[in-house]
Formats: C-alpha cells, structure tokens, sequence
C-alpha cells in the first residue's frame, strides 16, 4: 500500500513541474509558476530520499507531505495569484490529494503508529 501511495504523491509532484506548461499559466504571475515548481520537486525529493536512503520508518516524510499540501492550498492567496483560476484551482486540487495521501499514511501504518507511540513514551508525552 506504501509503494502505491508514493507512485501516486510522486505521479502529483511530477503533475506539479510539468503543469504550468501543460496548463499555460499566465506569464505576469511567475510567482506561481516557481511555486508549483519547486513544491513538486520537494514532493519528489521527499518521496526519493524516504524511498531509497532512508532505512528507518519515521513520520518525517509523512508530516513534510502534508506540510506541503497545506503550502500548495494556502499559495495563491500568500503569494498573490489567487486572481488566476487556474493556477489557484491546480494549487489547491494538488494540494489537498497530497495532504491527504499523507495523513492517510500517517493513519493506516501500523509500524509508523508505534513509532510515533514510543517516541511520545520516551519523551513523556504520553504515560
């Protein structure tokens, strides 16, 4: 199920780079287009380094996901291009698939609850 979900967050991050082309984003609003991005090669680079370098299971890619489809929904009115229904439609459709794949797995991995258990135990957060 995990290597399903990172085809599909990498298959979001690759849309994100490619979209401002496929999509003609208005040229004046480079600000969106530098967002969508850097945003999808962060996506793709977070998924590649938890993928192939990483050996420990931890929340980090998890929550650095979802961090990043909250950035992709909030965009355009941060940055200013929440005039352009494209861009801004793009930002938050992409947005939410990504922050949801990611709290999903945050949810549904067994091993990644327990991890998260134990750290809280051994940091008193939890007794």
């Amino acid at each position: 199920m995990k290597r399903l979900r990172d085809l599909v967050i990498t298959f979001l991050g690759l849309w994100l780079m490619a979209s401002p082309r496929l999509l003609h984003f208005a040229g004046s609003h480079q600000d969106a287009v530098w967002n969508t991005w850097l945003i999808g090669a962060a996506i793709i680079l977070v998924i590649a380094v938890s993928r192939y370098l990483v050996d420990v299971r931890s929340p980090w890619e998890d929550l650095t996901g979802a961090a990043l489809g909250l950035w992709l929904m909030i965009s355009p009115w941060v940055l200013g291009f929440s005039a352009q229904m494209t861009e801004r439609s793009n930002s938050i459709i992409i947005g939410f698939f990504v922050a949801v794949f990611s709290l999903w797995a945050m949810v549904v991995d067994a091993d990644l609850r327990k991890w998260m258990d134990d750290w809280m135990h051994q940091h008193h957060l939890l007794r």
